[in-house]
């Protein structure tokens, strides 16, 4: 979990009934922080939410973070609440439970994992999103010379899927998006642009 100082775990409890392990973090009183924006060290804690993450299952056990999270006072840049070293902000889990959910989500659908691990599909696609557009936002098309687009139907009536494939390296998958090939030409060609990838003109 990354637990280093002025982190420490307080306290943990065994919920025999509802087969729960919770775990509290706390930091050392009258600790200090950087600020999160400027990076300015020793910024005084304004005060503290309380949040509880989900983390990775001990053996079959699901197990709860309950940590109060500390919002600084910084002279420049104001009230802004701090970073953890064991999840992002504004997450119900984990780094290692959303790195988790991304393993998993490789291997069966999202429905299927929300079953497994008790969770909302809502919130894990969440998880699945924030790193999917990380991932598509640093994303690098400037050697694309030709694509391959493939079209099928995803259920019944007239849904459908296309997916355009760099034919030089047949693993990459550019783009996939839920539009008929017709349609898919205006949203493929300013995703290309937008990834340093060029039209070319014949």
């Amino acid at each position: 979990m990354n637990v280093k100082e002025p982190w420490q775990i307080t306290s943990t409890e065994f919920d025999l009934t509802s087969e729960k392990l919770n775990i509290w973090i706390d930091f050392t009183r009258g600790s200090k922080f950087p600020c999160p924006k400027c990076g300015k060290l020793n910024c005084s804690v304004y005060d503290t939410k309380e949040k509880v993450l989900r983390h990775i299952n001990y053996f079959q056990y699901s197990t709860y973070l309950h940590c109060r999270i500390p919002r600084i006072e910084c002279e420049k840049c104001g009230v802004l609440q701090i970073k953890v070293p064991w999840a992002r902000e504004k997450s119900n889990f984990t780094l290692r439970m959303e790195a988790h959910i991304l393993e998993l989500s490789k291997r069966m659908p999202v429905l299927q994992i929300g079953k497994l691990l008790g969770e909302n599909d809502t919130k894990l696609w969440r998880v699945i999103n924030h790193y999917t557009d990380n991932a598509r936002s640093k994303e690098d098309l400037s050697d694309v010379c030709v694509v391959g687009i493939d079209e099928t139907s995803c259920k019944k009536g007239h849904e459908y899927i296309t997916l355009v494939v760099d034919i030089k390296d047949s693993k990459s998958n550019i783009c996939f998006v839920k539009e008929k090939t017709l349609r898919l030409f205006t949203s493929f060609n300013k995703d290309l642009q937008d990834h340093n990838g060029k039209q070319k003109q014949h």
